[in-house]
């Protein structure tokens, strides 16, 4: 970590008695502004946005096959593959969060809901954390969108989800991150997928 130029203490970007202004707030995230100085004591004004966190899962069925939904996204203005997802309620605890997402998206209640990881998304820019989950002992149940969701459950088996990633049509980073994670879980507790 970078020193500051007296070299007595750690910088930290943003950090100290930096001020992070609220200069936007809407219904899912906010937008803060913060103004520092850097290592080099030169005055700095950045922008984020405030996130309340997410959940992604990956929903394993009894035979290996694995639940992705196309979802409709407005920002890239088509559908994507990926696995089901949600934000946090405030207070909600992450794994309940994966519970509730998999019956709404996918339809499915689980057994067993494991977690596998959290990554941040896009830390240059938000402070957004998905918590990653692996979901077993599905069992159907009538699914639950919210209105202007555009969701279609899509089963595939693990080698195609590879084949998609490597080939780019799979392109969502929380899917691919999360699929790292699912992966390296299965290697350190010796499972196949």
């Amino acid at each position: 970590m970078p020193r500051s130029p007296d070299g007595e203490h750690d910088h930290r970007p943003g950090g100290g008695d930096a001020d992070h202004v609220q200069v936007h707030r809407g219904p899912v995230f906010g937008i803060r502004r913060v103004d520092y100085l850097d290592a080099l004591g030169r005055p700095v004004r950045k922008e984020y946005m405030e996130h309340p966190g997410a959940i992604t899962v990956i929903p394993e069925e009894e035979d290996g096959t694995i639940l992705m939904v196309r979802v409709g996204r407005i920002a890239v203005h088509r559908f994507l593959l990926e696995f089901c997802a949600g934000k946090l309620e405030p207070g909600e605890d992450p794994s309940e969060a994966a519970a509730r997402e998999l019956e709404e998206e996918v339809g499915r209640c689980s057994s067993e809901v494991r977690a596998i990881g959290s990554y941040l998304t896009s830390p240059g820019c938000s402070d957004e954390r998905i918590h990653a989950f692996h979901a077993t002992g599905l069992r159907p149940i009538p699914s639950r969108l919210e209105p202007g969701e555009e969701i279609e459950v899509v089963p595939m088996a693990p080698g195609e989800i590879d084949r998609l990633i490597a080939s780019g049509e799979i392109d969502d980073g929380k899917t691919i991150a999360a699929w790292f994670l699912f992966r390296q879980s299965l290697q350190s507790n010796g499972g196949t997928a």
